[in-house]
C-alpha cells in the first residue's frame, strides 16, 4: 500500500460538515480536504437526525453513508430517557447509537473497505465494530472530552445563577465519570490520537499519564476561502456598512462557554462601547440563539442576532472587530483564524486565544479583563496603524502555519507512521 491508495472513512457525529459552518464541522472539512489527497473519503452519519441530502464536494455521492432517519427501536427511546442507567451511556453519545446503524456500519466497512478511520468520542459505541474490521483508528480530539465538559457545565452553572438539584447533580457526576471512562478507552483502543495543540496535547498527558501515540494536527482552514473578505470583495449582508463600528462574535449557541461570551458582550462590552461610540453595532452570529439575545436584540436595533447564517464571510467583511470574551473551553478557537485569515482584528482573553501560536500586540490583543477589552477595542478603533500591523501578522501567521497546505504536512507524516 502506498500512501496516495488510503482510503478513509470518516464518521461524522457533530453536524454535516458541509457547508462548513462552526469549529466541529470546519474540523471535519479539514480532515476530509486533506485525507481526499491520499484516496477516496468516505462519510457515514451518526447524527440525531436525519442528515440533509447536501453532497460534499470531492466526495463522491456513493460514499454517502447512512443517510436515514435514526431508527429508534422501543428499548432505544427507553435509554434515551434514562441513559444514566446505561453503563456506556454519556451526554455526547445519547441518541446517536441505533442497532440499524450498527448493522448499516458492519456493511459499509466490508463494502467501502477503509484502511482507516476517523472519529471522534461521540462514536464510543461503535468502536468495537471498527476494532472488529481491523483497520488503522484515528481518535480525533477536536478537545480534551472530559475537560470540555466541565468546562460546559461550570459555564451553564453560571448563566443560571442557581442551585443544582440533586438528580442534576447526580446526571452530572456520571456524566462526567463516564466521558472519562470512555476516553481512556478510546485513547487504548486508537492506533493513533490527533490533538489540535500543544496545550490540549499536555492538558491530556497530564490527565491520563504517557500517550506516546499522540500526534498534534492543528486545526486550520483554506485560507484562499477568505481572499474575498480580506481584499475588500466580498458583499456586505444588507443594512451593515463597513464605516459602522461593528464588533462580531460567531458560534454555536448550544455551547454554553459561547452563550456565557455573548452575554458578557451584551451586558458588559457593547454597552460601553456604544457610549464612546455610538455607531457601534454588535453582529452575533451562530446557530440556535437563545432567548435572552433574541430579547436583546428587540430592544436594542444595534445588537444584530442572525441565528444560523449559510456562509459567514459577509459578517467578517462587515465587523472591524471579532470580541473574544471566553472564559470557558479546550482546544483552539477556528473563528480566530477565520478572523485572521479574513483581515479582521482580534482582541481575545487568554482562554479564547489558548491553543494558537499567537503574540499578545503581535498578531491580535490578548486581554483577560472587561475593562482592558474595551480599552483594546478602543485603540484598535483610534490608531490604524496598528491595526493594520496586526492584521498583517496574523495573516502571515495563518497562512504559515494553519492553512490546509502547513497542515498537510503534519498529517501526511502521522499517516506514514501508520503504514
Amino acid at each position: 500500500m502506498t500512501i496516495t491508495s488510503i482510503r478513509t472513512l470518516i464518521i461524522v457525529a457533530i453536524k454535516e460538515p458541509y457547508p462548513p459552518m462552526g469549529g466541529g464541522a470546519l474540523r471535519i472539512w479539514q480532515d476530509i480536504n486533506i485525507m481526499m489527497k491520499f484516496g477516496s473519503v468516505g462519510v457515514f452519519y451518526i447524527l440525531t437526525r436525519k442528515p440533509n441530502d447536501q453532497t460534499i464536494p470531492g466526495v463522491d455521492p456513493q460514499h454517502h453513508y447512512n443517510l436515514v432517519e435514526p431508527q429508534l427501536s422501543f428499548w432505544e427511546k427507553l435509554e434515551l430517557w434514562f441513559w444514566w442507567l446505561h453503563p456506556r451511556k454519556f451526554s455526547r453519545t445519547i441518541g446517536r447509537y441505533t442497532k440499524a446503524a450498527a448493522q448499516e456500519l458492519e456493511r459499509v466497512l466490508a463494502e467501502f473497505q477503509p484502511d482507516l478511520v476517523l472519529a471522534d468520542i461521540r462514536a464510543y459505541e461503535y468502536a468495537p465494530i471498527i476494532k472488529r474490521y481491523g483497520c488503522r483508528f484515528i481518535l480525533e480530539e477536536q478537545n480534551v472530552e472530559v475537560l470540555v465538559r466541565e468546562g460546559h457545565y461550570s459555564a451553564y452553572s453560571a448563566l443560571e445563577n442557581r442551585k443544582l438539584t440533586i438528580k442534576e447533580k447526580i446526571e452530572r457526576s456520571l456524566d462526567l465519570s463516564r466521558t472519562k471512562l470512555a476516553e481512556r478507552d478510546l485513547l487504548d483502543q486508537a492506533d493513533q490520537v490527533w490533538m489540535c495543540s500543544d496545550v490540549d496535547d499536555k492538558l491530556l498527558q497530564d490527565l491520563y499519564g504517557q500517550v506516546s501515540h499522540a500526534r498534534v494536527i492543528p486545526n486550520g482552514i483554506d485560507v484562499t476561502h477568505y481572499d474575498t473578505v480580506r481584499l475588500g470583495k466580498c458583499t456586505l449582508p444588507e443594512g451593515l456598512s463597513k464605516k459602522q463600528r461593528n464588533l462580531l462574535y460567531c458560534g454555536q449557541f448550544t455551547y454554553p462557554p459561547n452563550v456565557q461570551a455573548v452575554e458578557i458582550l451584551i451586558d458588559q462590552i457593547y454597552p460601553r462601547l456604544r457610549q464612546v461610540y455610538p455607531d457601534c453595532r454588535l453582529l452575533v452570529v451562530g446557530h440556535s440563539p437563545t432567548q435572552r439575545m433574541l430579547e436583546a436584540a428587540k430592544r436594542d436595533s444595534g445588537i444584530i442576532v442572525t441565528g444560523e447564517v449559510p456562509d459567514v464571510q459577509p459578517y467578517l467583511a462587515a465587523a472591524n472587530v471579532m470580541v473574544v470574551p471566553l472564559r470557558h473551553g479546550s482546544g483552539t478557537r477556528l473563528k480566530i483564524l477565520e478572523a485572521f485569515a479574513a483581515g479582521c482584528l482580534v482582541v481575545s482573553t487568554a482562554k479564547g486565544s489558548e491553543g494558537l501560536n499567537v503574540k499578545d500586540g503581535e498578531h491580535l490583543l490578548i486581554r483577560d479583563e472587561i475593562e482592558t477589552m474595551i480599552e483594546g477595542v478602543c485603540q484598535l478603533w483610534s490608531d490604524p496603524s496598528l491595526g493594520q500591523k496586526l492584521a498583517n501578522s496574523a495573516y502571515e501567521l495563518v497562512k504559515s502555519e494553519y492553512s490546509w497546505s502547513a497542515i498537510g504536512q503534519k498529517v501526511e507524516s502521522a499517516i506514514q507512521e501508520l503504514f
